[in-house]
């Protein structure tokens, strides 16, 4: 056991040593560190010399649990820590499905909860009628507040077929609710075509932008170009985001080239990365983005690009405002923390950080609340109705529609 603490108490040093020198570099001194750094290491020192049960203490799980916690002392809701053992799950749901209630989830830290970010569309959570905003304080009878964020996110996960327990607070009231986990299979793009008022309309729903999205979206757009459309409609609601290289190849798909789809700005307040469009071969037809305040991040990306630049309108509601930058930085314990390190910028010069994007043309939530609920019967299909009953759609619909034309 004492071999492995000095390797512990020596892996902590390295670190302190590491950190150092990056916060050197911002002004701190290694002595200023070395205070910082120094009550951990003396914790580490009394649990090992001074503990009772010493002989059930996990020094790996102490490390975790001191990482998370440092991290989630900054007070900021986007940065955060993997574990190891969490990587692995982690690169499962981005490379398609998982066990669990499809919802996608931050750190709350004000309250202690589990925040939604959206429920990912047709899938358990989003039938059971989980909403953007909804706080997760309870899990089977168990608090959130006394739970690591992870464990949290763990527990509402399992084996398709088995039920959990929810405690949600929205407002001021709490609600519960039990909902049955699913294999969730991502399938990111659906798209149909629908006619209105003599117009044929193509609709595309992205659900996530992962890896898949460009191709798939490429294939549905051929699809509806071929049927000669004459306007489209992007559907982007309760669209939580994903990789920022995927926001910017879709946004390609739809402007000029030349135009700018979004900047990066670091912490020091400059302009490190700016992203040109390259153009497209596609039709140019009037565009209408669907949005509300569940679609965040590479949603808002491709948002803006569009209706900053002109090239189409925004309808539904006030996006979320998830416009900072998260990077990974493995740790030699197989962990990453993830940590924001810049923010977006928008092509008018916006940061849209948790102040969101007002769209052109506002319909309200409780216009669409439980409008939807119906057509998700499948979550797996890549080819979709168009529901003309969907207020949103409608407004949409009568928008690219209206005489005179776009």
């Amino acid at each position: 056991m004492k071999s492995v603490v000095k390797g512990i108490f020596s892996y902590v040093f390295v670190i302190a040593v590491v950190i150092g020198s990056s916060l050197i570099l911002s002004g701190a001194s290694d002595t200023q560190l070395l205070n910082y750094i120094s009550p951990l290491y003396e914790t580490l020192y009394r649990i090992n010399y001074n503990y009772y049960d010493i002989k059930n203490v996990n020094f790996d799980k102490l490390i975790d649990s001191a990482i998370d916690g440092m991290v989630k002392g900054l007070g900021d809701d986007f940065s955060y820590y993997y574990p190891a053992s969490q990587m692995n799950e982690q690169q499962i749901e981005m490379e398609g499905q998982y066990g669990g209630l499809g919802i996608e989830v931050t750190y709350d830290s004000e309250n202690r909860a589990v925040k939604v970010v959206s429920p990912m569309y047709g899938t358990p959570a989003w039938r059971a009628g989980l909403q953007s905003g909804d706080l997760i304080i309870g899990i089977d009878d168990q608090p959130v507040s006394e739970m690591e964020y992870m464990e949290a996110v763990n527990k509402m996960r399992g084996k398709p077929g088995t039920s959990v327990k929810l405690a949600i607070k929205r407002g001021n009231e709490i609600i519960e609710v039990t909902i049955v986990r699913e294999v969730i299979q991502i399938i990111p793009v659906k798209s149909g075509i629908t006619t209105y008022n003599g117009k044929r309309i193509g609709y595309v729903l992205i659900t996530k932008f992962n890896e898949p999205v460009p191709t798939e979206l490429d294939k549905a757009l051929r699809k509806i170009y071929d049927q000669k459309a004459d306007a489209l409609i992007i559907d982007l609601r309760n669209n939580p985001g994903g990789l920022l290289d995927v926001a910017i190849k879709v946004s390609n798909m739809f402007l000029d080239s030349g135009k700018v789809i979004v900047s990066v700005k670091d912490r020091d307040g400059k302009i490190t990365d700016r992203y040109i469009s390259q153009g497209n071969n596609y039709p140019k037809i009037p565009i209408a983005v669907l949005v509300n305040n569940g679609s965040a991040s590479a949603s808002e990306i491709v948002a803006a690009a569009i209706k900053e630049n002109n090239r189409g309108v925004l309808i539904g509601e006030k996006t979320f405002g998830k416009g900072s930058v998260q990077r990974g930085f493995p740790l030699s314990n197989g962990g990453t923390v993830f940590l924001t390190i810049a923010h977006y910028i928008t092509p008018s010069g916006k940061d849209i950080h948790k102040i969101g994007i007002e769209p052109n043309i506002k319909v309200t939530e409780a216009a669409t609340g439980t409008s939807r609920k119906v057509e998700a019967k499948s979550y797996t299909l890549t080819e979709i109705e168009v529901d003309q009953q969907d207020p949103v759609i409608k407004t949409a619909l009568d928008y690219l529609t209206k005489p005179g034309g776009k």
